[in-house]
């Protein structure tokens, strides 16, 4: 059992003792980002689905949440443009997928109840190469792998506030590092929106109610309702319901990507919906076998680890495993499709996890701390010679996660044109916004290696963009939930020149990506407007009268109070002044009155 890192008096001492302590983790991290992330570590921009960065981006109506679209994005737009301020935007964004990498590697491996330098390899490389992280890397959603990345630092306050209980120790004695770490790791899983926020729900709320910590459950349920505030109010500021396709359900229920069907997909952490970001060799009967044998080894691992970790944790985390694996599972059957779709029609937010893939976290989790388990009772017994194979089996099971998804992440440059063409529309302080045609949600680019992406342009102006959100899954289109891109719709569905409409709805520009398929044809509809600007791929009109009297920049009292909760939670739990305050937030316990 690692002991605690003792506190020294020097910057440097301090950094040798981590250094000498953390050195299995340090090296591991590098590794894997090197490993995963090492053709795209150069200039340029990584554009992959959901995965989208424009060049200097604006804190435009997608950061605040109130753009056309559900406030997915927030409040994890807000740091992908924040950091862009500091670093050029293509630099942030391997940042900041590099930094999810890391942190999931490292956490789950300083989670793992193991000593061994080769076990706690073994934990961190078990959470981050599998399927799960495959999937998401491949359809280019960082923000949710930033929240599965949180979920092992999440898990260690929880144990923290076990131990402590259990031991009768005062929670102001660690109140430090730990408090500091559970914080950012409350803010990292909210970075993940609803579906993630779950996840950490059912990671970390079955041990404190098995331990009967409920100070503690009310506690972390007020921080994560601070921390969730942003997205929220931007929610609530939308107004009415949230009319979901109940198509949806079954669009993004889980799928078989195994021979062993969808629930053995599931359980070797595969399923994704889409069949596109399944990895290649998944679909044969030796890699299932084995991936389910690595599976159930874990699994074995796990229960090793009862000797080591308060009961509470241990049964917790496994419930929590057991009600994430069921939720992914359940709707891909008949009966279960017909549940989660009743769900979603009345429960609000439900839909957010209609991709219930997302909640094999808790159970990647799982498995991660049970083989660490597994190798290090290898590595002390006369089977050693096995713990190396054990250790990176992972990555012999999935090697397509290496080098970019073997080579299917790139960098690419936007053209010149979306820089000029930016300027003109964020320059303009008349209101109104803007939409962007022809109409798709995706959009696939020559320049960017054909990849489908979702409309950067959403991201590119400081006004609200409307767009089509629709998607297509398959063969079937899953209707989007923003009202404002219905209306337009509509207009563009009647013939003729839609720009007097248009007008009437508010809109001041028209963006055309001539470029895209249909692009030409779009264009020659506009008659009336005026053409500010025409490059090669893009086509920009303005609308005469067009646009409402509201600035361009003008941010909602949703968005603005949601953050000023957000920063008087990261406040009150990070002040040092009030011990009594910051340990009843974030550890659920009453602490001594502070002595003078």
């Amino acid at each position: 059992m690692r002991r605690p890192i003792p506190e020294f008096g020097t910057p440097l001492r301090r950094a040798v003792v981590v250094l000498r302590s953390w050195w299995p983790e340090i090296v591991l991290g590098l590794g894997v980002v090197l490993a995963i992330l090492g053709p795209v570590l150069r200039r340029g921009y990584l554009l992959r689905y959901d995965l989208v960065f424009v060049p200097d981006p604006p804190f435009g109506a997608t950061v605040w949440g109130s753009g056309s679209e559900l406030p997915r994005a927030v409040p994890s737009e807000l740091l992908a443009v924040g950091l862009s301020q500091l670093l050029p935007a293509d630099v942030a964004e391997k940042a900041l997928l590099a930094g999810c990498l890391v942190l999931a590697a490292v956490g789950a491996a300083r989670l793992a109840p193991v000593g061994h330098p080769l076990a706690r390899v073994a934990a961190g490389l078990g959470y981050v190469w599998n399927p799960w992280v495959y999937g998401r890397l491949h359809l280019g959603q960082w923000a949710v792998t930033a929240g599965y990345a949180a979920l092992p630092w999440a898990y260690a306050w929880v144990l923290g506030v076990l131990r402590r209980r259990s031991d009768g120790s005062d929670p102001a004695d660690a109140a430090g590092p730990r408090r500091r770490s559970a914080v950012a790791g409350g803010l990292a899983v909210v970075l993940g929106g609803p579906a993630m926020v779950l996840a950490a729900v059912l990671t970390c709320a079955p041990a404190l109610a098995l331990a009967r910590q409920w100070r503690a459950v009310v506690a972390g349920a007020a921080t994560l309702a601070g921390l969730t505030a942003p997205w929220l109010l931007a929610l609530g500021e939308r107004g009415g319901g949230i009319d979901l396709d109940e198509r949806g359900v079954a669009a993004f229920a889980a799928r078989a990507d195994t021979p062993l069907g969808v629930l053995g997909s599931v359980v070797t952490l595969g399923g994704v919906w889409s069949r596109h970001a399944a990895p290649v060799g998944r679909d044969q009967w030796p890699v299932a076998l084995l991936a389910l044998v690595l599976a159930g080894a874990a699994v074995w691992g796990f229960a090793l680890t009862r000797r080591r970790w308060p009961s509470a944790a241990w049964w917790g985390l496994l419930v929590g495993a057991v009600l994430g694996t069921a939720i992914a599972a359940v709707p891909a059957l008949p009966a279960g499709t017909a549940w989660m779709t009743a769900l979603v029609e009345h429960v609000p937010l439900a839909g957010s996890v209609r991709d219930g893939t997302r909640l094999l976290a808790p159970l990647a989790l799982l498995q991660a701390v049970g083989l660490g388990m597994l190798v290090e009772s290898l590595a002390r017994t006369g089977a050693r010679a096995l713990a190396p194979l054990v250790a990176f089996a992972p990555v012999l099971l999935l090697p397509g996660l290496a080098w970019g998804l073997s080579g299917q992440l790139d960098t690419v440059r936007f053209p010149s044109e979306w820089t000029e063409v930016r300027s003109v529309v964020n320059q303009d302080p008349a209101g109104g916004s803007l939409v962007s045609l022809p109409w798709s949600s995706f959009r696939a680019y020559r320049w960017g290696g054909n990849v489908p992406v979702l409309d950067p342009a959403a991201r590119a102006f400081r006004r609200p963009v409307i767009g089509d959100q629709d998607v297509l899954v398959g063969r079937d289109r899953i209707r989007g939930e923003s009202r404002e891109a219905d209306r337009v719709a509509a207009v563009l569905a009647e013939p003729g020149d839609p720009g007097s409409a248009l007008r009437r709805l508010g809109v001041r520009y028209v963006l055309i990506q001539t470029d895209q398929p249909g692009g030409a044809e779009v264009e020659a509809r506009f008659t009336d407007g005026e053409v500010v600007r025409r490059d090669r791929t893009l086509t920009l009109i303005r609308l005469p009268d067009g646009g409402s009297s509201r600035s361009a920049g003008t941010v909602g009292i949703g968005p603005t109070l949601g953050y000023s909760v957000l920063g008087g939670t990261l406040l009150i739990a990070l002040s040092y002044p009030s011990a009594r305050r910051r340990c009843m937030l974030l550890s659920g316990t009453s602490c001594r009155k502070d002595r003078q």
